[in-house]
């Protein structure tokens, strides 16, 4: 068998077939999955009570899309699409770039950031529950942002 090379190895773990790979890439791979599960099994505390009932469905209880769907009652490419959705989110480092930071922020500023970069509201629903303007909103979504990238570039 011939050696594997390192451009290999990155590519296949990439595409999340790591069989090839050498048993030193393949822990790394596995503790870095448990260190991601880890984090959006604690940050799944942020979201309401269904999306995090269909996370904790999906990551702890190990369901797959279809009983999911057929325990909820919906599609199975819907419950694909807002598991995968809350997965982004909660990988999403601007909720927690901005909490770490809070004197820049208002606790209103804080509680729009949550709910649009977490829960993933629209900015409508967000004015209507804080009674605050589509301007005002994008101003704080837009502080939110250029902080986590000033950030990421120190």
């Amino acid at each position: 068998m011939e050696p594997v090379s390192r451009r290999e190895v990155l590519e296949e773990q990439e595409w999340g077939d790591t069989e090839v790979a050498c048993p030193a890439t393949r822990r790394a791979a596995a503790q870095e999955w448990r260190a991601r599960m880890d984090l959006l099994d604690l940050r799944a505390n942020l979201l309401n009570g269904q999306d995090r009932a269909l996370l904790q469905m999906y990551l702890e209880a190990g369901r797959n899309f279809h009983e999911i769907a057929r325990l909820v009652g919906r599609s199975p490419s819907t419950v694909c699409r807002r598991i995968h959705r809350m997965i982004r989110r909660l990988s999403d480092q601007t909720y927690s770039v901005c909490l770490r930071n809070q004197r820049h922020f208002s606790p209103t500023e804080l509680e729009v950031i949550r709910d649009r970069f977490v829960r993933g509201q629209s900015l409508a629903s967000i004015g209507r529950c804080h009674a605050l303007g589509h301007r005002r909103l994008r101003r704080i979504v837009a502080k939110a942002r250029q902080m986590t990238r000033a950030l990421a570039a120190v």
